[in-house]
């Protein structure tokens, strides 16, 4: 049998559609390795980066969180830090403190005799700074001094004190003599500043 002679008519039914089975089949196949392989491909890697792209989306959000929560707590620092600043001066504060000190005095109607910066003392992060002070006046303007000086915003100390009559004296204002330290605390270096003030 020659090929021109060959034609699907002179084929049986069941072979017919056994041809066109196999024919269909294999332009499935076709479009499937040509087409669609590639393409299922494509969206597997597509769908790979974007599980990676998710992950990436969520270690950026829990940084973020991470972030705000650090921002939170550093606005929280800064704000202890300021509140702390107004008990411990600062060096360009000390001074202005010390002339307040001097002030509560003369409110408290003391007269100051003495108010001689002593030189600083280190501590881990600030510095003591002793001021030595002798006061004249009587025991109601000492206790105002003092009261004074425990409801100011600084933190000011008294470590030591002596207080001394004054033998004849007849005004009720002037009956006692007070010297000791007033201790305040600085943060900063002064060293230098008020060292060796006599």
């Amino acid at each position: 049998m020659a090929l021109d002679q060959i034609s699907l008519n002179n084929l049986s039914a069941p072979a017919r559609h056994s041809l066109y089975i196999v024919l269909i089949l294999a332009l499935a196949g076709l479009w499937y390795f040509m087409y669609q392989k590639p393409r299922n491909e494509e969206l597997a890697a597509l769908n790979r980066k974007n599980e990676q792209l998710n992950v990436k989306l969520q270690q950026a959000a829990e940084v973020k969180a991470k972030y705000e929560r650090y921002q939170s707590e550093l606005d929280d620092v800064n704000a202890r830090l300021v509140s702390l600043q107004a008990i411990i001066p600062t060096e360009k504060e000390a001074s202005a403190f010390l002339r307040s000190v001097q002030e509560m005095a003369a409110d408290s109607n003391l007269k100051i005799n003495l108010f001689r910066p002593r030189a600083l003392v280190s501590r881990d992060f600030y510095f003591d700074w002793p001021v030595e002070v002798r006061l004249e006046g009587n025991y109601h303007g000492l206790g105002s001094f003092f009261e004074k000086m425990n409801q100011a915003t600084r933190i000011v100390d008294v470590p030591t004190i002596s207080i001394n009559n004054i033998v004849n004296q007849t005004d009720a204002r002037w009956t006692l003599i007070a010297s000791g330290t007033v201790t305040t605390y600085v943060q900063g270096d002064l060293s230098g500043q008020y060292a060796g003030e006599e």
